[in-house]
């Protein structure tokens, strides 16, 4: 009797913590379709993210709030693939879509986790001296992560245009780590420690790895 309580209790440990410190991301909307079309309407509080399986050789989203002023533009990716574009801000929202070829989204609500070692839980191979690595091609936002001291971007661009906007976690612009003109490699150092994301504008593929300095 007394093992039957202690399995009990110790399920209930793992469902509590598997269930609110482990939270895990929620979908909350799903959309499909093929060409050019706006999606219906939907809520996320801030932390979300928007995902996207596109066949098409064009895909790009547009963000807008449900009173129809712009909010940005979440993806521009040239050629097919899957791809992932983090939002800071929560609100009323509907999607833009502007492609060639079939697509599917989904609108997720994150568990509120940075990338830790990892880009949207699939691609990133990051070392023990890598914070994180991101990829992608045309334009996303990262998901945030964090660094505690000095640290820097480092990329390989692969089309004519990189560029790098870098955002607090709350959205706040924090600066403009790159601006290159051409393919090839590059490093932007970053002084101050904290919680961020990056917005790139791409023509192209890329890679980024953020890495601390000490």
């Amino acid at each position: 009797m007394m093992k039957l309580r202690m399995m009990i209790v110790m399920v209930g440990i793992i469902a509590f913590f598997s269930g609110s410190a482990f939270a895990q991301d929620t979908v909350v909307r799903e959309f499909s379709g093929s060409g050019g079309k706006n999606t219906r309407p939907f809520t996320v509080k801030n932390g979300w993210e928007i995902h996207w399986d596109a066949k098409g050789d064009i895909f790009q989203l547009y963000l807008y709030t449900a009173n129809g002023d712009m909010a940005g533009v979440p993806a521009n990716q040239q050629g097919s693939g899957k791809g992932s574009s983090y939002q800071a801000k929560g609100g009323h929202y509907y999607l833009q879509v502007n492609a060639l070829g079939n697509w599917a989204i989904k609108v997720v609500q994150t568990g509120g986790q940075s990338s830790s070692g990892e880009e949207n839980k699939s691609k990133s191979k990051a070392t023990s001296s890598e914070i994180a690595t991101f990829s992608g091609s045309g334009g996303k936002n990262t998901r945030p992560f964090t660094t505690t001291g000095p640290w820097e971007i480092q990329w390989d661009a692969k089309g004519d245009i990189f560029q790098l906007y870098l955002y607090t976690a709350d959205g706040d612009m924090a600066g403009v780590p790159a601006n290159q003109q051409g393919s090839g490699k590059g490093t932007s150092f970053q002084p101050k420690a904290g919680k961020y994301y990056l917005q790139v504008n791409a023509i192209g593929t890329w890679s980024i790895k953020i890495v601390p300095i000490r």
